[in-house]
């Protein structure tokens, strides 16, 4: 039943993603993820589950909206809310629309790895190469892995130019 609220909740929402979250909403939003309880470095599942109809409002935030907190609770939830199917194909849907460059990179990383990327997106990957701060950004994601996403990508057919 709750499931079923959420979905439909969600769906509500998701027209939101197209740019008509408010000030207020994002407020609400970063309020509500200070008081999410966690465990170890990521979010409960429950916590995911209050989080996820805000998904069109963790999108919409820019640099200056969370530029007074820690980016690593937003990264955290990005990853939690990124293992829901539903979440990666309305991330995929409205790519163009995550305003944070930390996120979208986030995203736009595990979107390419969980094989659910658009050609839009590895396009934005393959520029994303070519900036020295978001090559930065993304040997810090993947870590040890960099150069072999860097070569997974290079190779991608729609990430050619």
């Amino acid at each position: 039943m709750i499931a079923s609220i959420l979905a439909i909740v969600f769906a509500l929402t998701s027209c939101q993603a197209v740019g008509r979250v408010s000030d207020a909403q994002k407020k609400t939003f970063i309020e509500l993820l200070k008081t999410l309880p966690t465990k170890g470095e990521f979010y409960t599942e429950e916590s995911v589950k209050k989080a996820a109809p805000y998904l069109p409002v963790l999108i919409a935030l820019t640099e200056k909206d969370i530029e007074m907190y820690d980016i690593y609770p937003f990264l955290a939830l990005t990853s939690d809310l990124f293992e829901n199917k539903e979440h990666r194909k309305f991330a995929a849907r409205y790519f163009s629309e995550i305003r944070h460059p930390m996120l979208k990179l986030s995203w736009g990383a595990m979107l390419f790895d969980r094989k659910s990327s658009s050609p839009q997106i590895l396009r934005f990957l393959r520029d994303a190469l070519e900036s020295e701060e978001q090559t930065k950004l993304l040997s810090e994601i993947y870590g040890p892995e960099f150069e072999k996403f860097e070569v997974r990508l290079k190779a991608h057919p729609d990430a050619k130019r």
